[in-house]
């Protein structure tokens, strides 16, 4: 009996690592009343060896879709909203929970805002103001110093229902870099989201970030929107997972954002496009993206990345290593585009300093259900992989300090 009551004890101690619930103490047997030891044994069984699905839609983690306001009107945005308002309902359709807006005047804000919000959309918006004030240094006239500045910007189009956050210049040099570095911080500070708008690489979402003065940002996976249509129909879901799974190995785990959503005309399309709309097999392609960076994204968001084995001649598995204090997983990304991955994958004896004795499978999907759980034997943890070309594993490490 005790024993039963340890393994949800572990159950519920991985579940912590996906927002579901607090870590459990381990009680004594007799402590609990019978009804609530007979709960616990019963959901300890359904569990199927302690594995739990991922959270879905974490306010956090960005799922997003670039989108250049300025040429998808051309110039002449009051007639025009009906296309924008058209293509966001097609990209809130293909599963994605937001938009990170380019190109546009601080003056649509509002009405922009509004589309995104009747398509259930969250937005990031760009402020020509800050960008002024980063690429230039110069401070509008009725601002005195940088925090007059913040508290002018921040006024009640923060209290949209689609405003998420401000798209910021990066900075060219490094004056101009320092600048957008301290708008962040005090943005951050204020609970407001900044997304790096030069190169498009970066989140900083967390108050934590800006009261411990960490700009270390977690970047973006960025996809390219042409790899949908980039060769055979049927292949496209194995052209983005494998983009994706490639950008998690790299330890681009701040969000998702396919880059972009409309080109202008003479350009190769993307997903907006009335002569080739997309296939079916182009949004199912798209759905398996987003249900991936939806079940992974999360768990990964703002951990190290370390990579333990890179693929070779012999294997194409590229193994990586993510942690941040208690939290520790593994990703197992086949690398190769025509072949099959069967192997033992032995992981080393230490991950992120701790051993590694317990692997719990991380569903793909959100409607799997619970995953492997995989224990070490003869002192060394050892998985069993089998997957499709460009397809990869999760798995959540457990073990002892050392």
């Amino acid at each position: 009996m005790s024993l039963i009551i340890r393994c949800q004890v572990d159950c519920l101690r991985s579940m912590k690592n996906v927002n579901f619930l607090p870590p459990a103490p381990r009680l004594p047997l007799g402590i609990l009343s019978l009804p609530l030891a007979v709960l616990v044994i019963g959901q300890g069984l359904l569990m199927s060896g302690c594995a739990s699905s991922p959270q879905r839609y974490p306010a956090s983690h960005w799922i997003a879709v670039r989108y250049d306001v300025e040429p998808r009107t051309m110039g002449d945005f009051s007639s025009r909203a009906g296309i924008i308002q058209a293509d966001f309902i097609q990209i809130a359709q293909l599963g994605f929970s937001g938009v990170i807006l380019c190109h546009m005047e601080d003056g649509d804000h509002w009405t922009v805002l509004d589309l995104a919000a009747e398509a259930g959309l969250k937005a990031v918006i760009p402020d020509r103001t800050f960008d002024r004030f980063v690429g230039t240094g110069v401070l509008p006239t009725q601002c005195g110093n940088e925090n007059e500045l913040i508290r002018e910007r921040l006024g009640p189009i923060t209290d949209h229902a689609a405003f998420q956050g401000y798209a910021l210049d990066h900075g060219r040099g490094s004056a101009a870099q320092d600048r957008a570095r301290r708008v962040r911080l005090q943005l951050a500070g204020r609970g407001i989201t900044c997304v790096s708008s030069n190169p498009f690489d970066a989140i900083l979402s967390s108050k934590e970030r800006a009261a411990t003065k960490n700009d270390d940002d977690a970047p973006f996976a960025i996809i390219d929107a042409r790899m949908v249509r980039e060769g055979p129909p049927g292949a496209a879901v194995e052209r983005l997972l494998a983009a994706y799974h490639a950008a998690l190995c790299s330890g681009r785990t701040g969000g998702v954002m396919v880059d972009r959503y409309f080109r202008l005309p003479g350009e190769p399309p993307d997903l907006a496009s009335q002569d080739e709309p997309l296939l079916p097999a182009h949004r199912s392609a798209i759905s398996a993206l987003v249900e991936r960076a939806r079940c992974w994204g999360p768990l990964l968001s703002d951990l190290h990345a370390s990579s333990l084995a890179s693929a070779t001649d012999v294997s194409p598995a590229a193994i990586t290593a993510f942690g941040r204090g208690f939290r520790r997983y593994v990703l197992i990304f086949n690398t190769s585009t025509d072949q099959f991955l069967r192997e033992e994958i032995p992981l080393p004896p230490l991950v992120f300093d701790e051993s590694a004795i317990r692997a719990v499978e991380v569903p793909p999907e959100t409607g799997r259900g619970a995953g492997r759980v995989i224990h070490a034997g003869k002192g060394q943890l050892v998985i069993p992989i089998e997957l499709r070309p460009s397809d990869a594993a999760m798995f959540e490490v457990f073990g002892f300090a050392q």
